[in-house]
């Protein structure tokens, strides 16, 4: 009796566990479902005139004016669109705000900002509620995107305006087929690698033996890994993104060498498994103010790249005094090189210039995105400079 309990007990516990981890995930999901229908109902449009008239609310209100619409000020004052994420002085809640000039309008759109943060919530206590996520969000750009179209045909009948906001359509069209194809991309895979894995161990666990379980859990370990890797690359670049607009990141003195010289040991261990030789080039010590820890993740995601992309026996990575007396952080490999035509969007999210072997890689498509943004946040720029066969330079300037 002792040995059947033995034999049977263990495989019980693993599926009981299985089991309940699916009804959990199935009950965040619902969850998460009913907090975005309820956030859905807040996100409002606005067109405003030149003269702070509101022309068009989606909520139907009529209202003569905004009682919050810092963002409307600042555009018509340099002419350039925002993007912020900021406290809402009427709906006391972190809102994100885009506004940009149309013709002789001001698009405002306002989206509570608390979706994402709920989103991360969820994601960090089920996985599956980040392809909830994903599906509810592409689902939201693109029935905003048909109403925006719609409402398009009937603003004006002043031919110039209208070619300006067909313009701007187009270009939120593409940026929802973009969207739309990388979410898919990205999410898809490992959600249904995910979902079928769980399906095998939960409706044929009398027909698997020991050693198919145990593949079929690395499978459930590894998409895992891979879905709260770009979940969690999202919500970095959130919160660059919010930084950058408020300006709260408090720097530090700090030796870019020494910062330098962290990334490369934390980057190692998986150049060592890959055959790969590190070069750290000799540099004096060089003072700036900055985040250690942000600009420390900005370097190994350089490195990183260099690991599995370029195809290279040896990397170099070295820190030098520019002559207008900034630090450039370099990370150049010589690998197979860069075409020039797929360089100006290399630090675009979720560009990949392989897409088939970036994903076979385990890349998420955002590393060089959250370097830009890093770089950025410390008033410099992150360059390449690359030839087709050739190698690669990567450079930040802070």
């Amino acid at each position: 009796m002792k040995r059947t309990l033995g034999l049977f007990l263990p495989p019980a516990l693993v599926l009981a566990g299985l089991t309940l981890c699916c009804i959990l995930l199935w009950n965040q999901a619902v969850r998460f479902r009913r907090s975005v229908e309820g956030i859905a109902e807040d996100v409002r449009v606005s067109l405003i005139d030149l003269d702070g008239k509101v022309a068009y609310d989606s909520t139907g209100q009529d209202l003569p004016n905004h009682a919050d619409r810092a963002e409307f000020e600042a555009v018509l004052k340099d002419g350039r669109a925002r993007s912020v994420v900021r406290e809402s002085e009427t709906l006391h809640m972190s809102m994100f705000y885009h506004a940009r000039r149309v013709g002789n309008y001001v698009l405002r759109i306002a989206v509570p900002y608390r979706a994402v943060t709920e989103a991360k919530a969820y994601a960090e206590q089920g996985l599956l509620v980040a392809s909830a996520t994903g599906a509810l969000v592409v689902l939201a750009i693109y029935l905003f995107v048909r109403r925006y179209e719609t409402r398009l045909a009937h603003l004006s009948s002043e031919r110039a305006l209208q070619e300006k906001l067909l313009d701007e359509l187009r270009k939120l069209e593409h940026f929802r087929r973009d969207f739309i194809t990388n979410v898919s991309h990205e999410i898809k895979t490992p959600v249904t690698g995910i979902l079928g894995a769980v399906e095998i161990l939960a409706d044929g666990s009398n027909a698997l033996d020991a050693q198919d379980r145990e593949e079929l859990q690395k499978v459930l370990k590894d998409q895992s890994v891979r879905l709260n890797a770009l979940v969690e690359d999202i919500l970095s670049l959130a919160r660059l993104e919010k930084a950058e607009a408020d300006r709260t990141t408090d720097f530090t003195s700090c030796n870019v060498a020494d910062i330098v010289h962290t990334a490369v040991n934390l980057a190692r261990p998986q150049a060592d498994r890959s055959g790969i030789k590190l070069v750290t080039r000799p540099s004096s010590p060089v003072t700036r103010l900055c985040d250690s820890r942000l600009l420390e993740s900005a370097i190994t995601n350089l490195i990183q790249n260099a690991l599995r992309y370029s195809g290279s026996k040896d990397i170099e990575i070295g820190v030098e005094h520019a002559p207008d007396g900034k630090a450039v952080i370099s990370v150049s490999d010589h690998g197979v090189g860069i075409p020039p035509d797929c360089q100006p969007r290399l630090f675009e999210r979720f560009y990949r210039v392989d897409k088939n072997r970036s994903r076979a890689l385990g890349g998420t498509g955002l590393g060089l995105a959250i370097v830009k943004h890093i770089a950025q946040l410390h008033g410099g720029t992150v360059t390449v400079s690359s030839a087709s066969g050739q190698g690669a330079t990567f450079a930040i300037t802070i």
